[in-house]
């Protein structure tokens, strides 16, 4: 049967760092986190490094990236990443393990179908990532200061969600940062608050979305319970029954197993192939 696993090894702006996998196929999602810490996070969530073949780097920020030269150096895997990510990256991959990716440009890496979405954050080109496995889909959705119309439509029909909400706006102005980087935070090139990720929410959130973990909360300008309340305030309104859970930046999460479940696959599948026609 087909499924797909994932675990949010780290969520926040000390590492960032998501598992995937899919058949044969084990993939990161940005390795923001040193090589050793990455490898004890995966096996304290039963699963190996070494069995990972590809990395997938959102932007060049080192919560995000820090970690791909040292672990294509070391362990021999494929990073992947835009343009413009490769041109700003300090410690990038030897040239022969770096491909380029073209955002809104699909690539099949095993029995993933991978996605990368442009996104607005102040990056030199970044993405976020849908990825797919026949009838399942999930995404990746952080680091970007609002939501435009092509993101949310593309990230309609999920099973999975991971989803920012970094801060809350109150808490960030009346926080520690110096007032440029309380502006830089807050832009259409930020970051979500907790507000503006309800909002994204709510605007794709439908009976069949089973896993959602919001992410890259701030340490300084949120918390945990101002995050979850903005969640289940949409949850509720809606009536899912989403399981909804927080990532962390000081521990991985339990992996979570999506399976088929739902009817109409035809029909959802006409609707992916549209989005990118």
């Amino acid at each position: 049967m087909r499924s797909v696993r994932l675990c949010v090894l780290a969520s926040g702006s000390s590492g960032n760092c998501l598992w995937v996998e899919a058949g044969g196929t084990r993939i990161l999602i940005d390795a923001g986190l040193p090589l050793r810490e990455t490898a004890r996070r995966c096996t304290h969530a039963g699963i190996s490094l070494r069995d990972v073949t590809d990395v997938f780097l959102t932007h060049e920020h080192a919560d995000h990236a820090s970690g791909a030269g040292v672990l294509a150096r070391k362990l021999g895997v494929r990073v992947h990443a835009t343009r413009g990510t490769w041109r700003e990256l300090r410690d990038p991959p030897p040239e022969k393990l770096r491909h380029t990716l073209r955002p809104g440009t699909p690539l099949q890496i095993g029995a993933l179908r991978i996605v990368p979405l442009a996104v607005p954050h102040d990056a030199r080109e970044p993405v976020a990532y849908v990825f797919e496995e026949g009838p399942l889909r999930a995404a990746l959705v952080t680091d970007l200061g609002c939501a435009p119309r092509p993101v949310v439509r593309a990230l309609q029909d999920l099973d999975a969600l991971v989803l920012e909400m970094n801060h809350d706006l109150g808490m960030l102005l009346d926080g520690p940062y110096p007032w440029s980087l309380k502006q830089r935070v807050r832009s259409d090139h930020g970051h979500l608050s907790n507000e503006q990720g309800a909002k994204l929410l709510s605007q794709v959130l439908h009976s069949g979305l089973r896993h959602l973990v919001l992410a890259h909360l701030s340490e300084h300008n949120n918390t945990p319970g101002r995050a979850r309340r903005e969640a289940e305030a949409v949850l509720s309104r809606f009536g899912t029954s989403t399981s909804l859970v927080l990532g962390s930046h000081s521990r991985p999460l339990d992996p979570v197993e999506l399976e088929p479940c739902r009817p109409a696959v035809a029909l959802r599948r006409a609707r992916q192939l549209a989005l990118f026609a």
